[in-house]
């Protein structure tokens, strides 16, 4: 009979839980940091203690904001392998191993399918899936001894079909089944994670609907009351990628001010 210590209960005493989400001293990898959820994660990460690689396709924007946090910028195309490996080596040969990877890249279109066309599938797949496909595979040979969490920003519409999101929301899909294969393969050294945000007000976004009313009403017609802001998306980020979260690897974080628990009664 094989003899399993772990059968066996140990009361734990109080825990050093502020310790946990600390970072200190840790190489986070943040792509897409130049703005928006990406601009905030990277701040979030350094406020806990991370040495961050900034990476974002437009070098000023990189620069600026690891000016701003004491980081590293990369600027590279992370939707190519060759762009890939450029950032991780980059990235490890400036801050060392890895512990944390928060990757926020992708790109939105809403519009009928009939109306998408082949390009803008393509461009849904580069930006929303296949980079962080290539990431994955790459990783690997670029993280810790002691282990990574890689964290993704997904989406509600990878969760649930909404009209006019079938290219975004099939690449947000496959994210997320992606998400899971990558945790039971890269486990239990690289943990594996997605947060679904719901509306969340970025500059891109703000943009968007600059003289849509109906848009931000409709935003705040949810349970949490608002509209969702860079840090809410950050935070979860944040969790992901430090100890909290040890034992949670595979799984996507829904934060949407809880929307999606009002649209089955609309």
């Amino acid at each position: 009979m094989t003899d399993y210590p772990e059968k066996t209960y140990v009361e734990q005493n109080a825990l050093d839980y502020a310790g946990r989400i600390r970072l200190d001293g840790r190489h986070v990898l943040v792509l897409g940091a130049g703005a928006g959820i990406g601009r905030q994660t990277a701040f979030a990460m350094a406020d806990l203690g991370a040495h961050v690689s900034c990476v974002d396709r437009d070098i000023a924007r990189a620069e600026a904001i690891a000016a701003e946090i004491g980081g590293v910028p990369i600027s590279a195309d992370a939707t190519t392998h060759e762009g890939i490996v450029q950032i991780l080596r980059t990235a490890t040969d400036r801050l060392g191993p890895l512990r944390g990877v928060a990757d926020i890249i992708g790109i939105a279109h809403h519009a009928p399918l009939t109306e998408t066309g082949a390009a803008v599938f393509q461009d849904m797949a580069r930006f929303n899936l296949q980079h962080a496909y290539l990431l994955l595979a790459e990783l690997p040979a670029y993280v810790d001894e002691a282990g990574a969490s890689v964290a993704f920003v997904s989406s509600i519409s990878g969760l649930r079909s909404a009209p006019l999101h079938a290219a975004y929301g099939a690449m947000k899909a496959g994210l997320i089944n992606l998400v899971g294969s990558a945790a039971v393969e890269l486990g239990p050294r690289i943990r594996v994670n997605s947060v679904a945000p719901g509306q969340t007000r970025t500059e891109r976004m703000v943009a968007r609907h600059q003289d849509d009313d109906g848009y931000w009403q409709r935003s705040r017609e949810v349970p949490a009351g608002r509209i969702g802001e860079t840090d809410d998306i950050a935070s979860a980020l944040l969790y992901f990628v430090s100890d909290l979260s040890s034992w949670v690897t595979g799984q996507t974080l829904v934060v949407d001010g809880g929307a999606g628990r009002m649209y089955q009664y609309r």
